[in-house]
């Protein structure tokens, strides 16, 4: 671990579900990784529904620096429903183009702001058994004046999410997953950081994704990772702090080189019980942010809302190697993290610099 790693880590409270040093993290994680399989053993599978299988959309080109040729998996579009219960209805058709609204919809029941377009992607390993519940990555995209549809999930150059997840699972590295994304259609809505994602509803899309996958997959609720990168986690009223806020606790968040804001850092602090969250940054290429105060203010906040026995509350400093250190650090996270909270032989240490 390098000076600058230890320096970014958060020094442990003493305090249950504090930040422990790295000689006893390792059975904590193990005792939280026990907890995971504790609650996945307990949900029982769900039924398929008997509606036709949606159509899956073609696999977009792979993003520079990952590996090339077709996902071993299919990719849904779908988009946020256009009234409150109606799931189903607010589903893309089967067929249809991308980001397509089904007709006859209404119109207006949601605030423009918090519309968006969904793609999920199921790999081949995912599929095999579709009434067995499986977690579920959801990623939070940043900032996007550009307007790209499906940003890191085959739209942009940043990276693929999908691609990421892939990897891991044909490493046999982590259980299969299911991986989803949303995408602002309003510009507004992610054009600034700090108002990113506003009003986020994790049960929303959660609920737009599983009818979108019915008869395809089925989601576990009890193992949500949310991960919001850069923008996706900069405004304390949207993004991951109100996906923090869902019906149901999710697993863990993974808040990926965000602005670093006090007022986000309470809500992370006070996360559920039995929700881990890790905060990773990088200062290669975005130095300036007040580091040391949401250090403080998280710590202050886990100190007064512990977490559970063996649950993470981690802050890290990273060094990416890869060029585009702010970009590099959504591979670098996933990758170093993804394994120990799925996977219960996953070995907890783990370096502070990419490989």
């Amino acid at each position: 671990m390098t000076a600058a790693g230890r320096r970014g880590r958060a020094r442990a409270p003493r305090a249950a579900g504090g930040i422990a040093p790295r000689a006893a993290r390792g059975s904590a994680l193990r005792a939280a990784l026990a907890l995971a399989a504790g609650l996945a053993a307990a949900s029982s599978p769900a039924r398929a529904g008997a509606q036709p299988m949606p159509a899956p959309v073609a696999a977009a080109k792979a993003a520079p620096g990952l590996r090339a040729g077709p996902l071993d998996g299919a990719t849904y579009d779908y988009e946020r429903p256009p009234a409150s219960g109606a799931a189903e209805q607010g589903a893309v058709q089967a067929g249809a183009p991308a980001g397509a609204a089904q007709a006859g919809a209404p119109a207006g029941a949601v605030p423009p702001e918090q519309r968006w377009l969904g793609r999920a992607f199921v790999h081949r390993l995912a599929a095999a058994e579709p009434a067995r519940p499986l977690p579920i990555l959801v990623f939070l995209h940043g900032t996007n004046a550009a307007q790209i549809k499906y940003r890191w999930m085959g739209g942009g150059q940043e990276g693929d999410v999908r691609r990421i997840a892939a990897q891991l699972m044909e490493a046999g590295q982590i259980p299969p997953i299911l991986v989803a994304a949303p995408s602002a259609v309003l510009p507004a809505a992610v054009a600034v950081a700090r108002t990113s994602w506003p009003a986020f509803d994790l049960d929303a899309f959660l609920d737009a994704t599983a009818a979108r996958l019915r008869g395809v997959a089925t989601i576990d609720r009890t193992r949500v990772i949310v991960a919001g990168h850069s923008g996706g986690g900069c405004n304390r009223e949207g993004g991951v702090a109100t996906a923090l806020r869902a019906s149901i606790p999710v697993h863990a968040a993974l808040v990926i080189d965000t602005c670093m804001d006090v007022d986000v850092a309470l809500p992370l602090s006070r996360s559920p019980p039995a929700t881990h969250v890790v905060v990773s940054w990088q200062t290669m290429s975005w130095a300036k942010r007040p580091i040391a105060d949401f250090r403080r203010a998280f710590q202050r906040g886990v100190e007064a809302h512990p977490a559970a026995p063996g649950v993470l509350r981690e802050l890290e400093q990273l060094q990416p190697t890869e060029p585009m250190p702010h970009d590099a650090m959504v591979p670098l996270v996933l990758r170093r993290w993804l394994p120990p909270l799925l996977s219960p032989d996953a070995a907890p240490g783990v370096p502070c610099v990419s490989p």
